[in-house]
Protein backbone atom coordinates (compact mmCIF):
# COMPACT_ATOMS: atom_id res chain seq x y z
CA UNK A 1 0.00 0.00 0.00
CA UNK A 2 2.84 2.49 1.18
CA UNK A 3 4.44 1.99 -2.20
CA UNK A 4 1.59 2.45 -4.22
CA UNK A 5 0.72 5.80 -2.60
CA UNK A 6 4.23 6.71 -3.06
CA UNK A 7 4.05 5.92 -6.54
CA UNK A 8 1.06 7.84 -7.00
CA UNK A 9 2.50 10.81 -5.50
CA UNK A 10 5.73 10.35 -7.60
CA UNK A 11 3.58 10.46 -10.88
CA UNK A 12 1.47 13.19 -10.20
CA UNK A 13 4.52 15.06 -9.57
CA UNK A 14 6.15 13.98 -12.86
CA UNK A 15 2.97 15.17 -14.21
CA UNK A 16 3.06 18.87 -12.85
CA UNK A 17 6.80 18.59 -13.70
CA UNK A 18 5.88 18.02 -17.58
CA UNK A 19 2.89 20.13 -17.95
CA UNK A 20 5.14 22.85 -17.11
CA UNK A 21 8.16 21.95 -19.22
CA UNK A 22 5.99 21.84 -22.64
CA UNK A 23 7.37 25.49 -24.52
CA UNK A 24 9.93 24.97 -27.44
CA UNK A 25 13.83 24.64 -26.50
CA UNK A 26 16.18 25.18 -29.18
CA UNK A 27 18.48 21.42 -29.22
CA UNK A 28 21.96 22.27 -30.71
CA UNK A 29 23.76 18.92 -31.66
CA UNK A 30 27.47 19.73 -33.03
CA UNK A 31 26.43 18.90 -36.71
CA UNK A 32 23.33 20.11 -37.98
CA UNK A 33 20.79 22.50 -37.75
CA UNK A 34 19.14 23.47 -34.39
CA UNK A 35 16.07 21.18 -33.64
CA UNK A 36 13.51 22.73 -31.98
CA UNK A 37 11.33 20.12 -29.50
CA UNK A 38 9.90 20.48 -26.37
CA UNK A 39 11.88 20.79 -22.90
CA UNK A 40 10.41 17.60 -21.59
CA UNK A 41 11.50 15.65 -24.33
CA UNK A 42 15.34 17.51 -24.36
CA UNK A 43 15.26 16.42 -20.57
CA UNK A 44 13.64 13.26 -20.93
CA UNK A 45 16.87 12.44 -23.74
CA UNK A 46 19.10 13.35 -21.51
CA UNK A 47 18.05 11.64 -18.76
CA UNK A 48 17.63 8.32 -20.45
CA UNK A 49 21.46 8.95 -22.43
CA UNK A 50 22.76 9.38 -18.98
CA UNK A 51 21.09 6.13 -17.57
CA UNK A 52 22.04 4.35 -20.35
CA UNK A 53 26.18 5.09 -19.97
CA UNK A 54 25.96 4.78 -16.14
CA UNK A 55 24.29 1.56 -17.12
CA UNK A 56 27.10 0.64 -19.43
CA UNK A 57 30.08 1.73 -17.10
CA UNK A 58 28.31 -0.45 -14.61
CA UNK A 59 28.58 -3.82 -16.62
CA UNK A 60 31.99 -2.75 -17.81
CA UNK A 61 33.29 -2.45 -14.65
CA UNK A 62 31.63 -5.22 -13.09
CA UNK A 63 33.00 -8.07 -16.53
CA UNK A 64 36.50 -6.86 -16.05
CA UNK A 65 37.89 -5.45 -12.89
CA UNK A 66 36.24 -7.19 -9.97
CA UNK A 67 38.14 -9.29 -7.95
CA UNK A 68 36.88 -12.42 -5.05
CA UNK A 69 37.42 -11.45 -1.99
CA UNK A 70 39.86 -14.69 -1.80
CA UNK A 71 42.01 -12.93 -4.43
CA UNK A 72 42.52 -9.56 -3.00
CA UNK A 73 45.85 -8.78 -2.87
CA UNK A 74 47.28 -6.21 -0.19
Amino acid sequence: MFRLLLSLIITFFLLIFSSQNMHDAEVRFVFGEPVEMPLILALAGAFICGFGIATFSFLVQGASGRKKKSEVEF
